[in-house]
């Protein structure tokens, strides 16, 4: 519980208004690992920290937080924590005054960048880094400001998706959070314009986009506790499932007692 408070916390933070209506929260709370009663076990149970206010629509609940209690100083993004990992190793070899604004990235193996492109990137990881806790400031128009509002943009999806459970969301659910996120700019063309800190999957009529560096041939490098428990009821279920259509026993007795277990939580 603690973890999922401080994820919620968080989400909020990122806003400047330390508010989110409920409903787009409602769009990603299993992607965040939330209970599926989040709204009494974790928003009522933690009165001290949330409050529920009337929208300005009917049946639109707007959550926020009750006091600005968590310093914005206190909380690392984590890319910020990703650059420090890089800095510390007993191996690294890695400029400081490079890496301050940098985000990792990672192409796809065979996929050959231009020198255009490889310059473009690193002019890119210079540009100063603004942080998902900061304040925006003024927003202005010139070209070196609307860099710096692309580069926060991707500063707030990069941690929002590093919220998330297997780092990664659906396109459409995400952008339910653009206007509150203060993101001016299209959050599809923002995955596609970095391919190499995003991954945009156009299979099918979803379009999801996953963190980059999350993932090693396909699988999470640092599975967290939900998503583990997760698979496990996935691998429960199919088995079942397997075994049902196979005319087959379930399972062998050494496991029967898994199965006897989760049977009596339904």
């Amino acid at each position: 519980m603690p973890l999922v408070v401080d994820r919620l916390v968080r989400l909020l933070l990122m806003t400047s208004s330390k508010s989110l209506p409920l409903r787009a929260v409602f769009k990603v709370w299993r992607e965040l690992g939330l209970p599926d009663d989040f709204e009494d076990s974790v928003i009522s149970q933690n009165s001290n920290l949330f409050r529920l206010c009337d929208g300005h629509e009917p049946s639109t609940h707007i959550l926020k937080l009750v006091d600005d209690i968590h310093e914005k100083n206190h909380l690392t993004a984590a890319v910020e924590n990703w650059r420090v990992t890089e800095c510390c190793r007993e191996d690294s070899q890695v400029d400081r005054t490079e890496i301050r604004f940098s985000f990792k990235h990672g192409f796809p193996p065979g996929m050959r960048l231009s020198k255009d492109l490889k310059a473009k990137v690193k002019q890119w990881q210079r540009l100063p880094y603004v942080g998902p806790y900061e304040e925006i400031g003024e927003k202005r128009k010139s070209k070196a400001a609307i860099m710096a509002l692309e580069k926060r943009a991707v500063a707030i999806v990069h941690e929002f998706l590093s919220l998330t459970v297997e780092k990664m969301v659906e396109v459409e659910k995400i952008s339910h959070f653009r206007k509150w996120f203060e993101i001016d700019m299209n959050i599809r063309d923002l995955f596609l314009d970095h391919p190499g800190i995003f991954y945009l999957s156009t299979k099918g009529k979803t379009h999801t986009v996953f963190l980059r560096e999350a993932y090693e041939r396909g699988c999470l490098i640092d599975p967290n506790p939900v998503y583990e428990a997760r698979r496990k009821l996935l691998n429960l279920v199919q088995l079942g499932h397997r075994a049902f259509f196979s005319g087959i026993p379930m399972i062998r007795d050494a496991d029967q007692s898994k199965v006897d277990e989760f049977r009596g939580k339904e």
